[in-house]
């Protein structure tokens, strides 16, 4: 069931849009809180696939060529597998989660209330909200007030041009 947001939900989140997109908000993620089976972003396969593909090679490799290089292939390939592929799996998580969160506003409350999110502003990276215990908007609206806008970026205020008469004086 979604439930209805009111018009300052709706600048709160997408400030925060904003402020993600101009990089002004730092996503970060407690990958020991968000990556486990029942987060909304948890891939099982992202943390299955570069362990089993060694075993799995290691194995034809003992059965094909011989006890030693399956044993020498599963281990390096293992040792690969869990230090060198963790920073590129954690920056797929990050974007599933970035993209996630800012889908729409129930996927954003629903991440939030789930936990292991921080909002970082970029500035000043002291400064930042803990899920599910900080209140996101209130983060927003206290450091991004300024992105709070109902009107779209390209309605620009045009001044209006003096009359004639206006000029003349």
């Amino acid at each position: 069931m979604t439930k209805r947001i009111n018009k300052a939900d709706r600048l709160i989140f997408s400030a925060l849009q904003k402020a993600i997109a101009a990089e002004k908000i730092h996503l970060c993620l407690i990958n020991s809180k968000i990556n486990i089976p029942s987060s909304p972003v948890y891939n099982p396969w992202e943390g299955l696939v570069p362990l089993l593909s060694p075993v799995l090679l290691g194995l034809i490799l003992i059965w094909a060529v011989g006890i030693a290089c399956g044993i020498t292939v599963m281990t390096v390939g293992i040792f690969a597998a869990s230090h060198l592929a963790r920073k590129k799996l954690e920056n797929r998580l990050l974007e599933r989660a970035k993209n996630k969160f800012v889908s729409d506003y129930q996927s954003c409350c629903d991440m939030w209330q789930f936990g292991g999110l921080v909002l970082v502003k970029a500035d000043d990276k002291k400064i930042g909200c803990l899920a599910p215990e900080g209140d996101w908007k209130e983060f927003v609206v206290r450091y991004f007030s300024d992105l709070m806008t109902s009107r779209p970026e390209e309605a620009k205020v045009v001044p209006i041009e003096a009359s004639a008469d206006e000029k003349a004086a």
